[in-house]
């Protein structure tokens, strides 16, 4: 069986320069080598090299290793020790499954834990993503010209902050705790004036949630109306949609042909969110 110690295990997820470089779910490939082949051999192995890993991030966690990258406002550390108590409790609280690279969660973990995710509330943020050009030839001249005008807005297609949900931290997730994640994120924006703005791409932001779920419509409208800037990235993984989570109301309407998840992406100029227009809305509720 292949052996390797739990501190050269965590020296190959730890390489150099690697801050938020790659997004958050990119592993070096040497260190998915190793659990995979460590795994084939004991799988009780790789969770312990998992446990260990996660532990020792933890130990070593600071916030001045990525204080070269950005300006962390001061909600932000408490968001952060938030996060720290969670991933402490996983150690106990999860069984042996959700430590493994195959997990999205685990993986998002990690990215806490290494600064690739940062904790903004309702969500999470990749830094230095860049939006997708792609977005150009999706739905036709009108959406062409609606992104045009949203890069010119921006004054460029990168670095922006991109949301990502993680499924096992929702706590934020309803109008007030998105309207506490958008002050996060302007108060970020305001620190950090060299991120051009927010984006995200999800099943949430489809307008067909306002007749099929009415209760998340603000996810889309809030944003909207104040500045946003939100085009058709295409059609769902119906396999794997977050669309079908919670709800089944919606994997009913699927199942009947009467609704295909769609995700839609949300461009949002740092100028327009830190205006925090969402202020004087009387729509959220």
């Amino acid at each position: 069986m292949p052996i390797i110690s739990p501190h050269s295990y965590y020296r190959l997820a730890t390489v150099p320069g690697e801050v938020a470089s790659n997004g958050y779910a990119v592993l070096p490939a040497e260190l998915l080598a190793v659990e995979q082949s460590v795994a084939r051999y004991d799988p009780s192995a790789a969770v312990d090299l998992n446990k260990s890993l996660c532990r020792n991030l933890l130990a070593d966690f600071t916030f001045t290793s990525a204080g070269a990258y950005w300006v962390l406002p001061q909600k932000f550390y408490f968001l952060y020790e938030q996060q720290l108590q969670r991933i402490g409790s996983l150690l106990t609280d999860k069984p042996d499954s959700y430590f493994t690279f195959e997990n999205d969660s685990f993986r998002k973990d990690l990215a806490i834990l290494c600064h690739r995710l940062i904790p903004c509330g309702a969500e999470f943020a990749t830094p230095f993503s860049g939006i997708a050009r792609s977005l150009l030839f999706k739905a036709g001249l009108r959406q062409a010209a609606k992104f045009s005008q949203a890069i010119a807005r921006c004054r460029g297609i990168k670095p922006f902050l991109e949301l990502h949900m993680h499924p096992d931290f929702t706590s934020g997730f309803n109008p007030e705790g998105w309207i506490e994640t958008y002050e996060n994120l302007a108060d970020f924006l305001v620190a950090n004036p060299s991120f051009l703005g927010v984006q995200s791409t999800s099943w949430f932001l489809d307008p067909a949630l306002a007749e099929i779920s009415p209760h998340l419509s603000y996810l889309r409208q809030v944003p909207e109306l104040c500045g946003a800037t939100i085009l058709y990235a295409g059609e769902d993984d119906c396999n794997h949609s977050g669309a079908f989570l919670t709800s089944q109301t919606r994997r009913d309407l699927y199942a009947s042909g009467c609704y295909l998840p769609r995700i839609f992406t949300r461009i949002w100029p740092r100028e327009l969110l830190t205006q925090r227009s969402w202020r004087s809305l009387s729509v959220i509720s």
